[in-house]
């Protein structure tokens, strides 16, 4: 009786704990409805796979002021939205040299 007690105890934990952590691995602030955004191509070496595609939006999405992320493999290069008063390209470059890629270099794109 006890041994299903701990069971149902330590079920109900993990769902409790994975419900408040599901989705907020996006770290950007609420307040910045009203901050300018800009839009950055990034030319990354070592890219062969989805696998690759995945590693970088998710490394990079991970970081605090990032909108959004979209990279590809094909083209090798990664489309990156981000808030300049919250993160800057030093910081995109870490999180990708830090997943085992290399960054060429940056280039805004027009909007």
């Amino acid at each position: 009786m006890l041994r299903k007690r701990q069971t149902i105890f330590l079920t109900l934990f993990l769902i409790v704990l994975a419900a408040g952590s599901c989705g907020k691995n996006k770290k950007t602030p609420e307040n910045i409805t009203s901050m300018e955004k800009s839009l950055i191509e990034v030319s990354i070496g070592g890219m062969s796979c989805t696998g690759c595609e995945q590693t970088i939006q998710s490394r990079v999405g991970m970081l605090e002021g990032i909108n959004s992320v979209k990279a590809s493999y094909v083209t090798g290069n990664a489309i990156v939205e981000y808030f300049p008063g919250i993160t800057d390209t030093v910081k995109i470059k870490a999180a990708i040299t830090g997943s085992g890629y290399t960054v060429k270099n940056f280039k805004p794109v027009a909007e």
